[in-house]
């Protein structure tokens, strides 16, 4: 293949729209130094077109030597001119611009799809840019971001690659994608991706529900809310579980409850089957029984939103404590582990602390949680086995003994024995969700983003109208 080099008017050079590198960035300082010292690397283009009798190139390699070299002021640049097919082309683009830096996750992404869209595999692309090919299957799962979703927020170039890749994870659902994608900036990022993840195996378990039912002649009701018993029809059973055994469940609610057929509903991953009331049932049936239902039915929707958020919430505080206990420095520490161990010891205040002290003898459930925010201790729980072992508690002595360890292991005891008392019914109690206000601001001042989902729960969001728990 002929290579020549030849000066080319600045004007004769435009941008390559295939270019991965969307933005050239600051190019100051190379203007300066070309000011200097010249250009010191041709640019590599290719014949592009002819514009009033005047040959156009396209720019390869060397986009931000250009802007340079135009900012500083030449007329004319050094230029390796090559004829080149498509694919050849962005393979070069591609190729040098991973071996820079500053090219974006989302920008090398792009590339590798401009060139599987030209034909090349996944293995050609690995071996040219010397990645390994589940690296690029990675990238070119964040490639088919689409468009609308990438222009949907403002945010969006500011996006992490871990972020990106949560957005390729809901691939298959556009919708939810572009709602992740709107947290873009926010400090609800995490918290929107777990509830999506909810939603998605939600969705997921219910289709298959509806194929078991279906089967039996049944269909799911979606005319009233989930909550509120059908007329003539007696309060609900539940039924939680995988959707090939529901036929045997059903089978034995039948054998209880053999006269008419059900009304079906879904709450979340759950079944509620509504029997027909017998005729007698019907006739005793006053505005009391029907006010206490939808007392009932009240309650059961706000305990169902509850429990909800505090597994979303639990989800999201351990994992991030997972993720970052690692960095936290000896300041972020002492800090956290001084508000926790008051908290601990007397509670939001002391008469709170004494009462709160007796559940935080449950060891297990603090070795659970430590579980959770930790590499897991050699034993884990199954059945009657307990947490609170010698094997367990030997390595827990070990961890604290690893030099420069000890702070780092008190703030996962102190974290740990938070999460233990931490449940749904803390978010229905005034006093208890005092102590999870302090829990959550020594995990403010280590770093963690909370979420306005958080911050409204913090604020009573799921207390009963009458401040009581239900």
């Amino acid at each position: 293949m002929a290579i020549n080099i030849i000066d080319i008017n600045v004007k004769s050079l435009i941008p390559n729209p295939n270019n991965p590198r969307r933005d050239v960035g600051d190019v100051t300082e190379l203007a300066d130094s070309i000011k200097e010292q010249g250009l010191q690397q041709a640019l590599v283009v290719t014949p592009d077109h002819e514009e009033h009798g005047e040959r156009l190139f396209r720019v390869v390699i060397g986009h931000r030597r250009l802007a340079a070299c135009k900012l500083a002021g030449l007329e004319s640049v050094p230029c390796v001119v090559r004829e080149l097919d498509a694919k050849t082309e962005r393979e070069l683009m591609l190729v040098e611009n991973c071996q820079r830096s500053d090219l974006t996750p989302l920008e090398e992404a792009d590339g590798y799809q401009g060139l599987l869209d030209l034909g090349a595999g996944v293995g050609e692309l690995a071996a040219k840019t010397g990645r390994s090919e589940s690296f690029v299957r990675g990238r070119l799962r964040i490639a088919r971001i689409p468009a609308d979703v990438r222009s949907g927020s403002e945010a969006f170039a500011q996006l992490s690659l871990s972020q990106l890749g949560d957005l390729a994870e809901f691939e298959a659902y556009p919708d939810m994608m572009a709602e992740l994608a709107s947290m873009a900036g926010t400090k609800n990022w995490d918290w929107k991706r777990g509830q999506l993840r909810s939603r998605v195996r939600v969705e997921a378990w219910q289709q298959s529900m509806r194929t078991a039912l279906e089967a039996l002649g049944l269909t799911v009701d979606v005319s009233a809310s989930t909550w509120t018993t059908p007329e003539g029809y007696r309060f609900y059973d539940v039924w939680s579980g995988e959707p090939d055994e529901f036929e045997k469940w059903y089978g034995q609610w039948r054998e209880k409850n053999p006269y008419g057929g059900p009304v079906i509903r879904f709450s979340e991953r759950t079944v509620l089957c509504f029997p027909q009331l017998l005729p007698e049932e019907i006739a005793e049936r006053d505005a009391k029984s029907e006010r206490r239902e939808r007392e009932q039915a009240a309650f059961q929707e706000a305990l169902a939103a509850r429990k909800e958020f505090d597994r979303l919430a639990y989800t999201l505080r351990t994992d991030w404590i997972r993720k970052h206990a690692t960095g936290f420095n000896g300041g972020q520490l002492r800090k956290a582990n001084t508000r926790l161990s008051l908290l601990a010891l007397t509670g939001t205040n002391l008469c709170d602390g004494l009462i709160a002290g007796a559940e935080w003898n449950n060891l297990d459930h603090v070795l659970d949680a430590y579980n959770a925010l930790t590499t897991p201790l050699p034993v884990i729980e199954d059945g009657d086995v307990e947490l609170y072992c010698e094997q367990n508690l030997t390595e827990l002595h070990r961890r604290q003994n690893v030099e420069g360890a000890a702070n780092r292991e008190l703030l996962l005891i102190l974290c740990a024995q938070m999460e233990a008392i931490i449940d749904h019914s803390t978010w229905a109690y005034k006093d208890d969700i005092t102590i999870a206000q302090a829990y959550y601001q020594a995990l403010e001042d280590l770093g963690y983003p909370i979420s306005d989902e958080e911050n409204k729960a913090l604020k009573g969001e799921y207390l009963p109208e009458d401040d009581e728990a239900e």
